[in-house]
């Protein structure tokens, strides 16, 4: 039995308009794929309305336009749908350190409660199986032969995560470095605190 095998999983992504909450960019889509027994369980996105122009540097990227806006939702329902998705599921990310301050962003500014549910990052998983080559989410989905998906897009990206995970989980736990998501979360994290490490 794996060690995914009893676990909820929120799986989660996010396409914005830049880099840095704090420089006042935003989540313009966002998509969570529930893992429920190493199984797909459920997939949902959405495109979220900003508050600003996209840069063009960002639609360069992954293709989404003002256009493509008017028919986005608000962020406040985007918020309350994030949330109801992910309560009492263990949360994934690959490169958590860039999704979770946009969406702590989100939520906040929604008036919704702040995820505090462990996380795992596929981003440490990779690297702690590996320190050479790219880690990119779309270098080790050819690494591995993942099933290919729609990148810099929320969902295909979510999607392409989540079926990273249960490679680099079940690498894990035949390693014998993790016997519970909780120990892989952990594990996952203590990675990306080594010095010297790349952020892809």
């Amino acid at each position: 039995m794996s060690l995914v095998d009893g676990a909820a999983l929120a799986v989660l992504d996010t396409e914005t308009t830049g880099f840095d909450p704090a420089q006042g960019h935003e989540i313009i889509e966002v998509a969570c794929v529930q893992l429920d027994a190493s199984e797909i369980a459920d997939t949902w996105s959405t495109l979220v309305r900003p508050g600003r122009t996209i840069p063009l540097g960002a639609v360069a990227v992954h293709g989404i336009t003002d256009v493509m806006m008017y028919s986005a939702v608000r962020p406040e329902e985007a918020a309350v749908e994030v949330v109801r998705r992910c309560t009492g599921r263990t949360l994934v990310f690959h490169h958590a350190a860039f999704d979770l301050p946009f969406l702590s962003a989100l939520l906040r500014k929604s008036g919704q409660p702040p995820l505090w549910n462990p996380v795992v990052d596929t981003l440490g998983l990779a690297r702690g199986l590996s320190d050479t080559g790219s880690h990119s989410l779309g270098a080790l989905a050819a690494r591995f032969g993942l099933p290919p998906e729609r990148a810099h897009r929320a969902l295909g990206d979510a999607l392409t995560t989540a079926r990273l995970l249960l490679v680099l989980a079940s690498r894990w736990e035949e390693a014998g470095r993790a016997r519970t998501i909780a120990e892989l979360a952990a594990a996952s994290q203590d990675v990306l605190r080594l010095p010297n490490r790349r952020s892809s």
